[in-house]
């Protein structure tokens, strides 16, 4: 009986173990921040863990790890909100690899030993093998700083519509993309099991890319709110430690704008807790040093993209809308004063598209915007001096193809009018 009982017992824990091996890596892993010399891993799984990263390069066999370590600590059983709210995941790792390569294929995996019990002197952690967990073997490739041809995807409020976004993605032929950006807006509330950011967007995005290749996000007003919006940057963490990033992209210069909330600071809604208009003047700030630098000044393209449009036709706040205006009265000034290909705008769900081009019922823009999203994708091809677009609807219809001539490819100036020598 007794060893009938140890047979039992032994083959209900294997099983369990098995049911555990199976069900660890809950979401993920997917790629963010990808650059010339690194790149981080964001993954969720269910159990209590230590949790690294290993990395070789394609064809080798020597594998560097990492760990996330916040302030000279490792971090263990990273826990974003109580776990007595079971609707939002409660071990959220982003793990940064540095010292890479440029232009170079690497193979990574994520890996854990479940965590036995963690105090203030550690983590202890079980012995036996069978408490380490491994993914398969992933690859990405390092940016190349002498990139000349670039193929983007861009969307934005799919508002908790993976399904639509899958089809814009395959419309758009996705996998001759390398590089993805959604425009913000992809839930409607970064809060409950049905709006968190997994289900909304970020799983399908992993089926379908991005534990080999990264997506951007750029904050929308509707990642502003709910319980999970302030650990945006858990899930989408950037070494600046700023929602608003520039990147080059080898002879493409991006500009990732953050909207903010488009209420008012004291709209009710809020209880205070606002502050949306300093931290814009904040970001007005750093992009009027970001157009004096010499990654912005040599860059053969540049292309702003920001939730918020940008060249309204009526651009004056409300008692209860202000956001929008704002930006613009900070921004577009300085857009004047520099030489950029496009900007890329969302928020209005247009059923087609909106297209707003140069000097813009006299708003003086040497700019051409494409206020996209919600039933449209586009993609962006350039290459030659030539930069192609091509908007697709949710149901696959050609909205627009056309082929840009930049003529001025070779000769960019920027006329930089803020007092200083040029």
């Amino acid at each position: 009986m007794y060893k009938r009982f140890l047979l039992v017992s032994a083959t209900l824990a294997l099983t369990l173990f098995r049911a555990e091996a199976q069900t660890w890596l809950t979401h993920g892993p997917y790629l963010q921040e990808l650059t010339t010399d690194g790149v981080t891993v964001v993954f969720e799984h269910g159990l209590p863990s230590i949790s690294w990263i290993e990395i070789r390069e394609k064809g080798q066999t020597e594998t560097t790890k990492y760990f996330q370590t916040e302030n000279g600590r490792v971090k263990a059983y990273s826990q974003i909100l109580s776990t007595k709210n079971s609707s939002v995941p409660v071990q959220n790792f982003a793990i940064r690899a540095e010292g890479l390569k440029p232009a170079t294929k690497y193979e990574y995996r994520v890996r854990a030993h479940k965590v036995q019990s963690l105090n203030s002197e550690g983590a202890r952690t079980l012995l036996a093998t069978s408490s380490v967990y491994t993914s398969a073997w992933k690859s990405f490739t390092t940016q190349d700083p002498l990139q000349t041809e670039h193929h983007i995807f861009i969307t934005s409020d799919m508002h908790n519509k993976p399904d639509s976004l899958a089809a814009l993605l395959n419309f758009l032929d996705y996998k001759t993309c390398d590089r993805i950006i959604y425009n913000g807006d992809m839930n409607d509330y970064m809060q409950d099991q049905s709006q968190n950011p997994y289900k909304g967007y970020i799983d399908v995005s992993v089926d379908m890319f991005a534990q080999n290749k990264p997506f951007e996000i750029v904050r929308g007003n509707h990642e502003t709110r709910g319980d999970m919006s302030r650990h945006f940057m858990k899930y989408f963490p950037h070494k600046s430690g700023h929602i608003y990033n520039a990147y080059r992209w080898g002879d493409l210069e991006i500009v990732l704008l953050d909207s903010g909330e488009d209420k008012l600071d004291n709209h009710q809604e809020y209880y205070g807790m606002a502050a949306f208009y300093s931290y814009r003047e904040e970001m007005a700030r750093w992009f009027e040093e970001l157009i004096k630098t010499d990654e912005f000044r040599t860059a053969k393209y540049r292309i702003v993209v920001c939730h918020f449009t940008l060249l309204l036709d009526n651009n004056k706040p409300t008692d209860e809308f202000g956001g929008e205006p704002q930006l613009i009265s900070l921004i577009l000034p300085l857009l004047k004063q520099c030489d950029i290909d496009m900007l890329i705008s969302g928020h209005y769900h247009p059923k087609t598209y909106t297209y707003m081009d140069k000097n813009y019922k006299g708003k003086g823009n040497q700019f051409e915007e494409y206020n996209i999203g919600a039933h449209s994708g586009m993609r962006i091809d350039i290459a030659d001096g030539n930069i192609n677009l091509k908007i697709v609807s949710t149901q696959g219809a050609v909205l627009l193809d056309k082929m840009v001539k930049n003529g001025k490819a070779d000769k960019k100036m920027i006329y930089i009018t803020t007092g200083i020598d040029d």
